[in-house]
């Protein structure tokens, strides 16, 4: 196994994908997006939409890095935790990088109805709780947090609906 992200063994990266040829000569175009995970070709579909001419280039298959990495749940919660952004940015800019996130999100709902792309996509619940030994107001500072940012239905659960183990309190969304 190695380092790179397209051959860490996922069940996104499983996936049988159609072979793609290197570039064999050269291109002209208008535009050239670098990443062929989701915010690549959303870009890059988007552009085309446009008229813009568009070439994707990746340095591996087409959702093989971070997009192939995750759990494909596309989120409106950071990673940077919307505590840590509010104390970094002021009410205004903490509200515009909820609104872009949750932009991109339904961004991407509304292309895979129009374009009936087969890919299973489906709005469900997200939980954050806090690692053992943190306290709850962790997950109630996040709560608030998420409320100044715009994020109205984040709400607090007693514990996320997990079979394995109890999580405690957790934040919804």
């Amino acid at each position: 196994m190695t380092d790179r992200a397209y051959d860490k063994d996922t069940a996104w990266t499983n996936a049988v994908l159609p072979p793609i040829a290197p570039l064999a000569t050269e291109h002209r175009t208008t535009v050239c997006v670098v990443g062929a995970g989701i915010a690549g070709l959303t870009t890059a579909y988007m552009l085309a939409k446009e008229g813009r001419g568009v070439i994707v280039l990746d340095d591996g298959v087409i959702g093989g890095g971070e997009s192939g990495l995750t759990t494909a749940h596309l989120v409106n919660a950071l990673d940077r935790r919307w505590t840590e952004l509010a104390r970094l940015h002021t009410p205004e800019r903490l509200r515009l990088a909820a609104a872009s996130h949750t932009a991109a999100i339904d961004t991407i709902e509304r292309i895979v109805q129009e374009e009936s792309i087969d890919c299973d996509f489906r709005r469900v619940p997200g939980y954050l709780f806090a690692a053992p030994g943190h306290p709850s107001s962790t997950i109630e500072d996040e709560i608030k947090a998420a409320h100044q940012a715009g994020l109205g239905l984040v709400h607090g659960v007693d514990r996320a609906p997990l079979d394995a183990f109890n999580t405690g309190s957790a934040r919804a969304a």
